[in-house]
């Protein structure tokens, strides 16, 4: 408990510094970091439904601001069986112009093995859809002129890929435990950057160059613990993102003169493989039985070398309203 508050203490010097990626899908799908509701009392008891607007700032690579509004609702089929969608609507601006639309949608089914008021486990598998259409342009003509150019990733507001996510959370008391697996099942990423579209634009030069991007899978690890102040619940953790295999995109070895005669070729991005660990700090305050207010705040201290996939985050600050039914 002493080392989670120290190291949230220690955040402030960190965010400066780091940058890491944000969570791809499965850190965050269905009950996986959610502030349960009965941490101590033994009469408290979860509602079986659930909506929940939530409202997230961040800044992302080469300092582009991530906006993001996601509505989720969460259906228990059974007391133990529940049914989660949610579809963000996500707009990014920095300094090579802005993008807006619907992102990326995930759902999840999840059923608790356990279910006790100081006890629960549960397993959670759903899937990642890419409903996130790729812009494929800057028409930013007042600053760029009437060509336009590709946007990099960061300003994407999807992945382009379907993925399976599995995971199993354990709950014991104040304490929650989760590990996931997020397996991408098929690369559609639609991504045409490359820094030689950018050739007069030095501020270019700076994003990962993500041409047809395919990402590898993620392991999750994660750890929280709660802690209830009569209506006010806060729940500091730390969470482990460890990317299993290298990225890989097509580059062009050619000069641009000579597009055609040297076809794209496949390479791994060298640096995308690795661990990135997030110290993360969720709050609830309880309005009523049914209506709450939530917040969430994550940020690296461990970063991977290269992060193609444009998740680079230094930041996420989220707040938001529930309502259980």
């Amino acid at each position: 408990m002493r080392i989670i508050l120290l190291l949230l203490g220690l955040l402030t010097i960190h965010r400066a510094l780091a940058q890491g990626c944000s969570d791809a899908g499965v850190c965050t799908a269905g009950p996986m970091g959610q502030i349960a509701m009965g941490t101590d009392s033994a009469d408290a008891k979860e509602p079986r439904h659930f909506a929940r607007l939530m409202f997230s700032y961040a800044v992302g690579e080469q300092d582009v601001v991530i906006v993001q509004v996601q509505p989720e609702i969460s259906l228990g089929i059974t007391n133990r069986l529940s049914l989660q969608l949610k579809v963000p609507y996500i707009s990014a601006s920095g300094n090579l112009g802005d993008n807006s639309g619907m992102g990326d949608m995930v759902t999840t089914l999840s059923y608790a093995f356990i279910k006790q008021s100081d006890r629960n486990l549960t397993a959670i598998t759903g899937v990642r859809l890419p409903t996130g259409r790729f812009s494929p342009a800057n028409f930013n003509q007042a600053t760029y002129g009437p060509t336009s150019h590709p946007l990099p990733m960061p300003y994407q507001v999807g992945l382009g890929t379907t993925d399976l996510l599995l995971g199993a959370q354990y709950r014991h008391k104040r304490w929650t435990g989760t590990i996931a697996y997020q397996h991408v099942l098929k690369q559609d990423n639609q991504s045409t950057f490359l820094h030689r579209y950018w050739q007069d634009v030095p501020e270019a030069q700076g994003y990962f160059e993500s041409f047809a991007l395919e990402r590898a899978n993620d392991a999750v690890a994660r750890v929280q613990y709660a802690i209830p102040i009569k209506r006010l619940t806060l729940q500091p953790g730390l969470l482990g993102i460890y990317h299993l295999g290298l990225d890989s995109r097509l580059e062009i070895d050619s000069p641009p003169n000579f597009f055609e005669s040297s076809p794209p070729v496949r390479r791994d991005v060298e640096g995308s493989d690795g661990l990135t660990l997030n110290i993360t700090a969720d709050a609830r305050y309880a309005l009523s039985d049914a209506w709450a207010l939530e917040a969430s705040f994550g940020s690296p201290v461990i970063v991977r070398e290269a992060r193609p996939d444009g998740l680079t985050r230094h930041f996420v600050i989220s707040a938001g309203l529930r309502f259980a039914f």
